[in-house]
């Protein structure tokens, strides 16, 4: 998905993509005729997901912003390592604090097999080509938490 390395993606907004994703399944696969009821019915969810057998649209997305994360720490001299290295000295304003694509990133490592990595942060696993690859082919089969 083109441009998804940079979101920030919320629970009900991975829900909202998952529900979406759901829905063209059961369009291109169609009804199923129940011997039982002796009628038409929708797909069930795991039916789709056996069907589909492909990795999941979030995951993808994860794998993606992983990809892209490991990249871009990699880059030598470039405005995007700058802005990954920069803390911005201004007065936060009140209430809870605005999730962050770092926040995801670093949520999105742990879950996808970075908590073996004897807890590195994952700018230094990252900068390890090999093994950043190994995180984000995990991360593309990892189940949600």
């Amino acid at each position: 998905m083109y441009g998804s390395q940079c979101w920030t993606l919320r629970k009900t907004e991975e829900e909202r993509l998952a529900v979406f994703e759901r829905k063209i399944l059961r369009k291109i696969y169609g009804p199923i005729y129940d011997q039982e009821l002796q009628g038409w019915r929708k797909r069930h969810n795991q039916e789709l997901t056996e069907l589909f057998n492909k990795p999941n649209i979030i995951n993808e997305i994860k794998r993606s912003k992983l990809e892209w994360a490991g990249h871009a720490v990699r880059k030598q001299d470039s405005m995007v390592q700058r802005v990954l290295q920069e803390n911005p000295k201004r007065k936060r304003p009140l209430g809870r604090p605005r999730l962050r694509w770092e926040d995801g990133i670093k949520k999105d490592f742990l879950n996808a097999g970075g908590a073996e990595c004897d807890h590195r942060n994952w700018k230094e696993v990252a900068k390890n080509r090999e093994e950043w690859e190994r995180i984000c082919s995990m991360a593309r089969w990892s189940q949600r938490p």
